[in-house]
């Protein structure tokens, strides 16, 4: 994105969208889902939300790191990743206790399989201290886990890329390339079924992300920012959708043996699914400026106050697209259903961003604006 040194409102934005996705997209059976961004391309809001989360780790921790030193980004990403953490085991423990006391009372569908919850429900303690060192991922439990490794790596990350982003960009390629040739991944559960975004591919996407912000803020002059990557980054785009749209409401990606050969496999991240959310930022970023005043009105506001709480929000609609899925299964009445769940479901979710902002507004009129920048530049990566 262009150099500029305020608030980019794009990132809060972007995010924000991309965890409104995931939530119709977490919902099994919703049609609004048909008109998302996982059917007119190779990639979804999962590799919207990566990219833009390297961009805001960069923004948060560069700076501290160039002023306060390593070990002081180092103690703030460190209590972030507690956050992250804690969010994460609490997340679960909301999610599965409640679909087991479902599963219990009523039948519409096997909800213990449909989030792979067996392991909890056969043998609790044994789940319990999986699910606590990470062993353990439930169904739609996946990326809060790879988001504490990112976040992690991100002090040696910036690091590597302030003295050599080329190397650091390398490297992270090998890395990559290493995962495919020999498998690498971890497992998410004992039946040995593997973490639905590997880490070691993902990581790709995050340090591009931290790499594009590190160049738009320090040396924009090596961002291939014209209209000839402009056209080329279009034509990527037309060419995907004209191919996957029809595949794709056809079930053709779903049925063997093309599943097994579609060429945007998502656990491994394939490399049609990095250039084609690559193109996408990019032509959104050349036609939106930074501070676009349609960024700060209506709907948009209330998509980047989404984006600004991504912890909160993304929680709340992980646990709102599970209960929207027992509503609609044990409903007898599906459309009406299903307009329910998006209706509420996506209200909710822009009323509690707006909430939280609005508590941070009282909070920063009762404190100095020395410390409020402080702790803006603090949780910016959340």
């Amino acid at each position: 994105m262009k150099e500029n040194r305020e608030r980019d409102f794009r990132l809060d934005f972007c995010r924000g969208i991309a965890l409104i996705v995931i939530f119709i997209d977490h919902v099994p059976g919703n049609p609004l889902s048909a008109w998302t961004l996982r059917n007119f391309s190779f990639c979804d809001a999962a590799e919207v939300f990566v990219l833009i989360s390297g961009m805001a780790s960069y923004l948060a921790y560069g700076s501290r790191l160039t002023k306060l030193g390593f070990l002081a980004c180092a103690k703030a990403v460190g209590r972030n990743c507690v956050r992250i953490y804690a969010a994460h085991l609490l997340l679960i423990g909301l999610i599965a206790g409640t679909m087991l006391w479902v599963a219990r009372h009523f039948s519409g569908t096997d909800y213990i399989d449909s989030l792979k919850l067996q392991w909890l429900a056969e043998d609790p303690r044994g789940a319990i201290l999986a699910t606590i060192t990470l062993a353990y991922l439930p169904r739609l439990m996946d990326i809060l886990p790879l988001y504490i490794l990112l976040v992690a790596s991100a002090p040696f990350l910036i690091v590597a890329i302030k003295r050599d982003y080329r190397l650091a960009l390398l490297v992270s390629v090998a890395v990559y390339l290493m995962a495919w040739k020999f498998g690498w991944n971890l497992s998410a559960d004992r039946s040995g079924r593997e973490w639905f975004f590997n880490p070691f591919t993902w990581q790709l996407l995050y340090t591009i992300g931290l790499v594009g912000c590190h160049l738009s803020r320090n040396a924009p002059d090596k961002v291939p920012w014209n209209r000839r990557w402009l056209y080329a980054a279009i034509a990527f785009l037309v060419v995907t959708m004209i191919i996957a749209w029809p595949l794709n409401q056809l079930g053709i990606t779903q049925i063997a043996p093309f599943s097994y050969i579609w060429p945007a496999e998502k656990t491994y991240l394939s490399p049609l699914r990095i250039i084609n959310v690559l193109a996408l930022l990019y032509v959104f970023a050349y036609f939106v400026p930074p501070r676009a005043s349609w960024l700060r009105k209506g709907l948009a506001e209330m998509c980047i106050a989404c984006g600004r709480h991504s912890l909160t929000v993304y929680g709340l609609g992980l646990f709102l697209s599970c209960v929207g899925f027992v509503f609609t299964q044990e409903s007898s009445f599906k459309s009406i259903a299903n307009i329910t769940v998006n209706v509420v479901g996506i209200s909710l979710l822009f009323l509690t961003a707006m909430a939280l902002d609005w508590r941070d507004e009282a909070r920063r009129a009762a404190i100095p604006a020395s410390a409020i920048q402080i702790r803006r530049h603090g949780s910016a990566a959340a």
